[in-house]
C-alpha cells in the first residue's frame, strides 16, 4: 500500500491546493491522500443517505449518488471537516472528531490498520495524528494534521 504515489493536496483556508516544491508538483503516498480526502473532500454540508428527493438541490458530494449509491463505505462525507467547524475543542469535543475520522477512514480498515490520536493544541488548535500500518504490519505511515479553529482551515499536513 505504501509504495504508490498521488499528487500532495493540502488545505490552503479556500479549499485544497496541489503543492509545488522546487517548481514540481509534490507527490505523497496514495492511502494518505484518500485519508486526506476523505476529510476534507468539502462534502460538509450534508451526509448522503440515499432518500435524496431528486427534484430538490442536494448538499452532498454529487459522486455518492453517482458512483456509490448503494455504497455507503465508498461514499465521501467529510464527517472530519464539518466536526471541527462546529466542535468545540474540550474533551468531549475530542471524542467526537476521533469518532469523525474513524467514520471517515472506515473505507480504508480492509486494506490498512487505523490507529487515531487527537491532540488539543491550544485555544483554537487541534492536532491529528492518524498511523497507517499495512496489514501484514510490515510498513506503516503517520499522517500529522493541524486544524486552526479559529481560521477554519488546515495549517499543517505532515508525513513521518
Amino acid at each position: 500500500i505504501m509504495n504508490t504515489k498521488d499528487i500532495l493536496l493540502f488545505e490552503s483556508g479556500d479549499g485544497g491546493e496541489m503543492a509545488i516544491v522546487s517548481n514540481d508538483l509534490a507527490l505523497t503516498e496514495t492511502i494518505l491522500q484518500q485519508a486526506y480526502l476523505a476529510m476534507f473532500g468539502g462534502n460538509i454540508e450534508a451526509n448522503t443517505i440515499g432518500n435524496e428527493i431528486a427534484t430538490q438541490e442536494r448538499f452532498d458530494y454529487w459522486a455518492n449518488s453517482l458512483l456509490w449509491s448503494d455504497e455507503y463505505p465508498k461514499q465521501f462525507n467529510s464527517n472530519t471537516e464539518r466536526i471541527l467547524q462546529n466542535v468545540v475543542l474540550n474533551s468531549s469535543g475530542r471524542l467526537e472528531i476521533i469518532q469523525s475520522i474513524e467514520l471517515d477512514l472506515k473505507y480504508l480498515k480492509s486494506i490498512v490498520n487505523i490507529e487515531i490520536e487527537v491532540y488539543i493544541q491550544e485555544i483554537n488548535k487541534v492536532e491529528m495524528q492518524i498511523s497507517f500500518t499495512k496489514k501484514n504490519n510490515l510498513e506503516n505511515k503517520t499522517l500529522i494534521l493541524v486544524y486552526d479553529n479559529a481560521r477554519n482551515e488546515l495549517i499543517t499536513q505532515e508525513t513521518i
